[in-house]
């Protein structure tokens, strides 16, 4: 009876490390996953986890930027007007040079702008690309220094996440 009590809580402590040492691995490099995962065009998924997963990822020190990871947490430029932060509704906002700030759902499709005078701007006269473009020069020298996990746990991210990117 000992043997099988013995038994039962090793694999219960088993099951308990490998689930706990899955979920540091994909929260830890869900932004190396999300660069590498099938998607339909027009969506950011390294974006929205870089952002998300912020307190977990590298934050590499990088000359010209800076990181806060308490609260909202967000990149930007020390000094700078231009940030990539997330809200508490998970959406995303950046701010550019001129105080304009756009607002994007986790399918990086933009659902607002304000200018710097907070009057709200018509979303089709954005180029949305453009947009993305500034975002990405503002972020990607960070996802350029995400590494490659040691177990690459590609298959199980993509099951959780792939759905939300088509």
């Amino acid at each position: 009876m000992k043997k099988i009590i013995w038994r039962t809580i090793l694999v219960v402590l088993l099951g308990i490390v490998i689930f706990v040492y899955v979920k540091i691995n994909l929260k830890s490099n869900a932004v190396y996953y999300a660069k590498n995962m099938p998607r339909v065009e027009g969506q950011e998924p390294e974006l929205v986890m870089l952002i998300d997963n912020l307190w977990w990822v590298d934050n590499p020190d990088i000359e010209g930027i800076k990181y806060n990871l308490d609260g909202v947490r967000t990149v930007k430029i020390p000094n700078g007007k231009r940030y990539l932060s997330n809200s508490y509704e998970k959406e995303y906002i950046y701010s550019d040079e001129e105080y304009n700030f756009y607002k994007f759902n986790r399918r990086f499709e933009l659902l607002f702008m304000l200018n710097d005078k907070d009057e709200e701007v018509n979303i089709n006269s954005v180029d949305k690309n453009k947009i993305v473009s500034e975002i990405k020069s503002l972020v990607q020298p960070v996802i350029d220094k995400q590494s490659e996990p040691l177990i690459n746990l590609q298959w199980i991210f993509n099951l959780l996440y792939q759905d939300e990117f088509k």
